[in-house]
C-alpha cells in the first residue's frame, strides 16, 4: 500500500502572485495589508458582483482555454461539473510530463487550469472572482458566507509542480484562528496517497471542509454572523 499523508494543511501566507510567471517565490517586494488574516485587496483589482451569471472575460477566456487543452488530450469536453475535475486532475498530470521539456508552459498552464478550477469553486459555493489586470496568481474567489479567499491559479502552479511543504501557501486565506481550527481538523482526516495529494480534486476537498467547518462556526454564534461583500476584501 502507498504511504499516506495527511490531507494539504495551509500556510497563512499567499505567495508572490508572479510566481506563476516563472519569477521567483517569496513575499512581494511591497508588503500587504492585511486584516483578519486577508490580504486586502489592492486599486489595481476589479470584482464582479455576487448575482452575476457570468465571470470575468479573462477568467473566461482561460477557463475555455483549459476546456480545449483537456478535450483534446481525453475527449471528453468538460462541463464545470464536480465530475469533470477528474478531467483537471488527468490533465494535471500530463502537463507535469509536458513541463519537462517545456517548462516555459508552467505560467500560462497554470493559469488556465486553475481558472477553471475557480469556476467550478464558483459554481459550488456563493463567492465572487477578484481580478488583478497585472497578475493572474493574485486572482481569486471571495465568499459571501465566510470570511475566506481561495486563490486558484495559485493551487493549480502548487499541483502542477508539487512543490509544497508545511510553509507552503495552501490558496486559502482566513482569520488565524480559524486556520488554527482547519489544521486540526485536517489532522484528524484519513490521509491520501502521494498521487492524490497534488491533484485538485484533492485540494477542492480541503476548501470544501474549510467552509463547512466556518459556517459550523458560524452557526455557534448567530449574534455576530453576517454576509460578507466585496468591500470586506478590499482597501
Amino acid at each position: 500500500m502507498a504511504d499516506e499523508r495527511t490531507p494539504p494543511r495551509p500556510s497563512p501566507t499567499p505567495t508572490n502572485g508572479a510566481a506563476t510567471h516563472g519569477a521567483a517565490r517569496g513575499a512581494s517586494a511591497e508588503k500587504p495589508r492585511r486584516e483578519g488574516g486577508i490580504t486586502l485587496a489592492g486599486l489595481t483589482t476589479v470584482a464582479m458582483d455576487l448575482d452575476e451569471a457570468h465571470p470575468p472575460g479573462m477568467v473566461t477566456e482561460a477557463a475555455a482555454n483549459a476546456i480545449r487543452y483537456i478535450l483534446a488530450s481525453t475527449k471528453v469536453e468538460p462541463d464545470f461539473s464536480l465530475e469533470s475535475l477528474a478531467l483537471v486532475d488527468h490533465n494535471v498530470t500530463e502537463a507535469r510530463v509536458e513541463m519537462m521539456e517545456r517548462p516555459e508552459v508552467l505560467p500560462l498552464t497554470a493559469q488556465t487550469l486553475g481558472a477553471y478550477l475557480g469556476e467550478i469553486v464558483r459554481r459550488r459555493h456563493a463567492c465572487w472572482w477578484r481580478i488583478d489586470r497585472k497578475d493572474p496568481g493574485a486572482w481569486r474567489l471571495e465568499f459571501h458566507q465566510v470570511y475566506l479567499a481561495f486563490y486558484p491559479i495559485q493551487v493549480a502552479y502548487v499541483c502542477l509542480t508539487e512543490e509544497d511543504d508545511d510553509t507552503s501557501f495552501g490558496g486559502l486565506e482566513m482569520p488565524p484562528a480559524d486556520l488554527d481550527n482547519l489544521r486540526d481538523r485536517l489532522d484528524r482526516t484519513p490521509g491520501v496517497s502521494e498521487d492524490l495529494y497534488y491533484v485538485p480534486t484533492t485540494r477542492l476537498e480541503v476548501l470544501d471542509i474549510a467552509v463547512d467547518a466556518l459556517l459550523a462556526q458560524r452557526a455557534t454564534r448567530p449574534d455576530v454572523a453576517r454576509p460578507y461583500t466585496a468591500r470586506d476584501y478590499a482597501i
